[in-house]
């Protein structure tokens, strides 16, 4: 799963870099050499797949979150499974989900980790291993661009663009870090409600379901 969103990952920050290059900093490309934007493409090619891959594992899971969700460090979406996602959904019977689960605590970890548990017996149903999917990569794509609105513009003033083009690239990573963070915030509830909606249908009796494609690779469900 982890590989399958890396490719994304990787796309993004380099539409990033060609948006900073030819629209933010034109100055950049139109007064280089030949040579130059040679290097300046084999260096992209080289060191964003390794840029994108060292932020997205020096954070832990709980401070992902916290990035996203903009709460206390150990936040998870579910937390609020049982008292605030599923109620709000429409798919889940919430009084057949407890007739099928069982009674469930209020407390903000107790809920997460009663959660966690259904969600590890219907892990590979595809619409809970797509929207896991679909959830790490969003919540990665905004830590990925919190940092770069600090990056973005240090790297364009060394490179001795414009002071419009530092508060045009800070701005830019701004608007991409909000946008991926509520993306991600959507497709965490979508994530949690799933599992719910699973298991109000039906009781689960096993703990295998049928495989998803590709998306079930392996991991947790805030990995």
């Amino acid at each position: 799963m982890k590989s399958l969103n890396f490719a994304w990952h990787v796309a993004l920050a380099t539409a990033d870099a060609i948006v900073l290059a030819l629209f933010v900093a034109p100055e950049l490309i139109t007064s280089a050499t030949t040579t130059q934007l040679g290097l300046y493409r084999a260096l992209g090619a080289a060191v964003l797949p390794i840029v994108v891959l060292l932020l997205m594992n020096v954070m832990s899971s709980n401070f992902k979150a916290m990035l996203v969700y903009w709460k206390p460090y150990g936040w998870l979406p579910g937390c609020e499974a049982f008292t605030k996602y599923g109620p709000a959904d429409h798919r889940v019977d919430m009084v057949q989900l407890k007739k099928n689960v069982g009674m469930w605590a209020d407390e903000a970890k107790e809920q997460n980790s009663k959660w966690y548990k259904l969600y590890k017996q219907v892990e590979t149903i595809p619409e809970v291993a797509y929207a896991q999917k679909d959830f790490l990569m969003y919540r990665d794509m905004a830590v990925l661009s919190l940092p770069l609105i600090a990056i973005a513009p240090l790297g364009l003033y060394i490179a001795n663009a414009s002071t419009r083009a530092l508060w045009i690239g800070a701005a830019m990573f701004v608007v991409q870090y909000l946008l991926t963070a509520i993306s991600a915030r959507n497709e965490g509830e979508r994530f949690v409600c799933n599992v719910l909606a699973v298991h109000s249908a039906k009781k689960v009796t096993t703990s295998k379901a049928p495989v998803a494609a590709k998306a079930s690779s392996g991991g947790s469900a805030a990995a």
